[in-house]
């Protein structure tokens, strides 16, 4: 299953041309391997980017002159023209394809995982059933495709888990390492890392002082004494990984702490603590570490716009994950984790094991934790509740064949179905698994339900050009979601879209920008190209793009910047 599942992800390599954020972290990537610095964009973590550019790095391929580029927040850099000229500089799709196929180990891994997990909480059937619900999931292999950050995560977050429940389980020098390694690699893929891990490790506290716990005490209290020299342990090799991460960098600070901007975004009382340290210390090891982490909180308390449901919505809202995981996810799939749920919270108290619901617990406690987000991007940002709801699944799959009821050959028959639609549904996305949605969360007649990288990120830029090449089209005007070079696409003569302006002649634009115009770019016009919506397209191009012929008989015209009746709407 593993070897089928490596195959169906390399082969959407050249089919899907680069998702929108994979020459950013290419860039980022190849700074480190290349100049030995971590500048360039704080935002993400170095783990994830400096894997994805180790192919190109290894080819020969070096971080070309950067662009110094001025925003609201001050210098910023162009990652994303960096990003395109290494992959311009050799073959496009090779240099992609070593991009991508570093996060093919972290598929591997994250597959050991929910196999070694199952097996240790419910048998071998489980686990094999767990390992083919995983695998056929294509949100997972939609993004263990592309070379992003999400995936990384993805796999290092449940073994981060799993370590914790075994370190608690039995305090032992070597599971505490593996606890601090695993953790501390964890938070170097994803900064999201540091807000799916403390409210897991709390709730599988809870389970196993709930069921195992004892009334006495001072017998606990005793226990935890006894173990903190684990916790040391566990708490050093986190800090180490993480500063190893950075390159042990150490830098002074360059303003007094109390006029740091980054300081404002903490509760008071941390922000006191914080100035005294500083004031003591002014050397900051991992500086990009905290940037980082400033930009993340900068970042979501700005409330960037997102979409669902046809509404376009400046911070979100609270179910918007919820929501993600129910309409990206298989029916079947959602169905075992269901049973696999009741069979978990059912078993009788006596031979319950609190370790059977920590798969189960930490599913719900990320869900519940990302409802305060206000950045509200897709399924991807929580990617890592798969894993653990695979084990869950494959616990529901085991209950349905083992039931011992007259119901005992439908139970096995609904299994089979399940799993056999899980399998066909999953056939059918390829290689679209991006813009997969299950048979709920497919188009409606008015709109899509999800936007983003749940749809369109980008992966049909060069499909389009296939096309155009095919059909002789030598003059088009694009209106494209891509981060690519448009220049760099091959084409004799290309024209930028102008919002509000009818062209004439071929043009192709994505669906997400006739849908919600400019708006995903802190722009006021989410109609800017509706006017599109009244012609016929002559063809759609993969799942994203929409290829017009607009007759040239018809004179350009600026149509009135009038919003026209629609489901999508700009909330602020």
């Amino acid at each position: 299953m593993l070897l089928i599942s490596l195959f169906r992800i390399v082969s959407t390599y050249h089919v899907l041309s680069q998702a929108y954020d994979e020459p950013a972290h290419i860039a980022c990537g190849m700074e480190w391997l290349n100049k030995g610095t971590y500048t360039l964009e704080p935002l993400h973590p170095p783990l994830a980017r400096i894997a994805v550019a180790l192919g190109p790095y290894l080819a020969g391929l070096r971080l070309p002159a950067v662009r110094i580029l001025q925003d609201q927040h001050g210098r910023s850099y162009d990652i994303f023209g960096a990003g395109n000229d290494i992959l311009a500089e050799s073959d496009y799709f090779k240099t992609l394809s070593l991009a991508r196929l570093a996060v093919l180990p972290f598929f591997v891994l994250s597959v050991i995982m929910v196999f070694w997990w199952t097996r240790e909480l419910f048998g071998d059937w489980a686990a094999v059933l767990a390992v083919l619900t995983y695998t056929n999931l294509p949100p997972i292999l939609a993004f263990f495709g592309l070379a992003y950050t999400d995936p990384v995560l993805t796999a290092l977050v449940p073994w981060s888990l799993f370590s914790f429940s075994s370190w608690i389980e039995k305090r032992t020098a070597t599971r505490a390492m593996v606890l601090g390694l695993s953790v501390g690699l964890a938070i170097l893929s994803k900064f999201t890392a540091l807000l799916f891990l403390p409210p897991c490790f709390l709730v599988i506290l809870a389970a196993k002082w709930t069921i195992r716990g004892t009334s006495d005490s001072p017998r606990r209290w005793r226990l935890i004494q006894r173990s903190s020299w684990t916790v040391l342990l566990a708490a050093l090799t986190l800090v180490l990984v993480i500063w190893a991460g950075f390159r042990f960098s150490l830098n002074r600070i360059p303003k007094p702490p109390q006029e740091m901007a980054a300081l404002e975004l903490l509760p008071r009382p941390l922000r006191f603590i914080s100035i005294q340290v500083l004031r003591v210390a002014p050397w900051i090891p991992a500086q990009s570490f905290f940037e980082g982490i400033e930009s993340d909180l900068r970042m979501n308390a700005e409330a960037p716009p997102s979409y669902l449901f046809g509404n376009i919505r400046r911070g979100g809202w609270w179910y918007f994950f919820i929501a993600a995981v129910a309409l990206k996810t298989p029916i079947a799939f959602l169905i075992l984790s269901a049973v696999g749920m009741v069979a978990i919270l059912a078993a009788p108290t006596p031979v319950r094991d609190w370790q059977h619901l920590v798969p189960l617990l930490c599913v719900i406690a990320i869900l519940v934790v990302t409802m305060p987000a206000r950045i509200n991007y897709g399924v991807r940002h929580v990617l890592v509740v798969y894993p653990l709801m695979a084990i869950v699944a494959g616990r529901g799959g085991m209950y349905l064949w083992e039931r011992r009821t007259n119901l005992r050959l439908l139970a096995r028959m609904a299994l089979c179905l399940l799993l056999g639609w899980q399998i066909i549904s999953a056939a059918r996305a390829h290689p679209d698994y991006i813009s997969y949605f299950n048979e709920v969360g497919t188009k409606s007649s008015a709109d899509y339900l999800l936007w983003g990288c749940d749809l369109d990120c980008g992966q049909d830029t060069h499909r389009l050009v296939e096309v155009l090449k095919n059909r002789g089209i030598d003059d088009i005007t694009l209106c494209l979601f891509t981060s690519a070079d448009i220049k760099s696409l091959g084409l004799p003569k290309v024209n930028q879209c102008v919002p509000y302006q009818r062209n004439t002649g071929w043009f192709a634009a994505s669906i997400r920008l006739i849908k919600t115009g400019d708006a995903f770019w802190g722009g006021k016009h989410p109609d800017a190209y509706a006017w599109l919506s009244g012609y016929t397209p002559v063809t759609t191009i993969g799942k994203t793009v929409l290829l017009y012929y607009i007759p040239r008989n018809t004179p350009p015209e600026t149509i009135p910047q009038a919003r026209p009746k629609s489901p999508t709407s700009l909330s602020q």
